[in-house]
C-alpha cells in the first residue's frame, strides 16, 4: 500500500483517552476516562458505559441484592418467586 492509498483511519491520530481509577475492589474496578466514558472491569470483562447507565446498572444490582436479602430473611429458598410466578402460590 503506498502512503498516498491509506484509509482515513489509519491516517488520522486519535486522542488516548486518560483514564482515572476511581474505585477497586477484590472483584471489581472502576475507572474514569478524560472523555467521559467510565469503565467497569469485572476481572477479564471490562465494560465501557456511560455515567448514566452505570448508574442504573448499580440500581439494578442494588435492586436485585435487597429482593434477594428479602427472601433469605423470609426463609425462602432463591428464586421462589419465580416458580411462583409460573405455577401460581402453594
Amino acid at each position: 500500500m503506498t502512503p498516498s492509498s491509506k484509509s482515513p483511519s489509519s491516517t488520522s491520530t486519535a486522542h488516548e483517552c486518560v483514564k482515572t481509577r476511581l474505585a477497586e475492589s477484590a472483584v471489581a474496578a472502576v475507572d474514569l476516562s478524560d472523555c467521559g466514558v467510565m469503565y467497569l472491569h469485572l476481572g477479564a470483562l471490562t465494560l465501557r458505559l456511560a455515567p448514566s447507565v452505570l448508574s442504573e446498572l448499580l440500581a439494578t444490582l442494588g435492586e436485585a441484592v435487597a429482593m434477594h436479602a428479602c427472601q433469605q430473611a423470609a426463609g425462602e429458598e432463591p428464586l421462589a418467586w419465580i416458580t411462583r410466578l409460573q405455577y401460581g402460590d402453594s
